[in-house]
């Protein structure tokens, strides 16, 4: 009867994976970073509508054929946990370098470079060469590497988390950007990009640190920085509206300026991408901790006044305790699997070892015969 394959990767196996992955994101940069003089809204040629098209309708495509080809032959043969390990974590460390050096850009260009902080939808001139526009460019192309998330999901056996709120986020915002530049590169729309840049910081940060088993009691923080973060963006976006209607030429000045009709079309967008959003993220975060915090209730209505502080504070350490006993739980069986297939391993070399001694012993006494 032939041997189950191991679940277990070789370490061989995981860093052939993180190698193949780093062709990928290598790649990616390729494609992503056209000459910094260049308008990147105008002239790449990534930036016409199959793009968009083309890169979204492959990924939800893609999407139940990978499920099916990691049900049928990677999760019966692989722990994928443990193959993706050092892709994920290099992936979520590029991730935080990849949206730091945005937030540093968009904020270097307002600062230090004459980027207006509101009121300018220029093509040309100071604010398309101030490096903001740019760095919005670099994160237009960030949102078709972020399809790897749920591939990632996919790929460890996580379907849970691929819900209609995380495909069509991601579908939807990168349709969101593609319009932004292609009909107003320049100018206010670097404001969304800049806090949604700083929320992918912390964001990555937490998955980074959680694969290296640290423990993040921050992770509700996140949605609640999210929705802060989409009310930002339409407040924002309402105040450049009303900026441009009053204070700016509402003719399209060609090579400069696009007219107000086209840059309300941008705005509506961006007004409708967040809040539909924030719709979906505020019930997110209704149904993943309203249960959390009815069960404390609970907990805090059967003890005492006296005991409430002492009681939250264990099941605080205790929560921390289970997740660290879960974690080396989940390493001592996998570390009981490899030894017991080590020890059959052993146990047959073995015993093929003292055959082939009692062979040879034979042969060597009928030859001295």
């Amino acid at each position: 009867m032939p041997s189950s394959p191991s679940k277990t990767p070789s370490t061989i196996a995981r860093y052939t994976t993180a190698s193949i992955f780093i062709g990928i994101l290598s790649a990616w940069a390729y494609f992503a970073y056209p000459p910094i003089d260049a308008t990147p809204g105008l002239t790449s040629p990534m930036h016409g509508y199959t793009v968009p098209l083309t890169l979204t309708a492959f990924y939800l495509i893609s999407l139940p054929s990978l499920k099916w080809f990691t049900e049928k032959f990677l999760a019966p043969n692989y722990d994928m946990k443990l193959l993706l390990t050092e892709s994920m974590i290099i992936y979520n460390v590029a991730q935080v370098f990849l949206n730091g050096w945005m937030v540093y850009a968009m904020v270097n260009a307002v600062w230090n470079g004459g980027h207006p902080f509101i009121g300018s939808r220029s093509l040309t001139g100071v604010a398309i060469n101030s490096g903001a526009s740019y760095a919005v460019w670099v994160h237009y192309c960030d949102k078709y590497l972020e399809f790897l998330d749920t591939y990632f999901m996919i790929l460890r056996g996580k379907m849970d988390q691929v819900s209609f709120l995380h495909i069509y986020h991601h579908t939807t915002i990168a349709w969101a950007w593609w319009i932004a530049l292609r009909f107003s590169p320049g100018g206010d729309i670097y404001f969304g990009a800049l806090l949604n840049s700083f929320i992918h910081v912390l964001m990555y940060s937490y998955y980074a640190l959680a694969l290296m088993k640290v423990n993040c009691p921050w992770k509700r923080y996140l949605t609640q920085a999210q929705l802060l973060q989409f009310t930002s963006v339409v407040v924002y976006t309402i105040a450049t509206a009303y900026q441009h209607y009053y204070y700016l030429p509402h003719e399209a000045i060609e090579g400069e300026q696009p007219s107000l009709r086209t840059y309300y079309f941008c705005c509506v967008v961006q007004v409708f991408e967040m809040v539909s959003l924030f719709v979906l993220f505020s019930l997110f975060y209704k149904r993943s901790y309203s249960q959390r915090n009815s069960h404390k209730q609970g907990l805090k209505s059967s003890s005492s006044s006296a005991s409430i502080k002492t009681t939250t504070e264990t099941t605080k350490e205790s929560s921390s305790e289970d997740q660290c006993y879960k974690a080396m739980g989940e390493i001592s069986v996998a570390a009981k699997e490899v030894a017991g297939h080590a020890a059959k391993d052993a146990g047959k070399l073995v015993a093929t070892a003292t055959k082939a001694v009692k062979r040879s012993g034979g042969k060597s006494r009928v030859g001295a015969m």
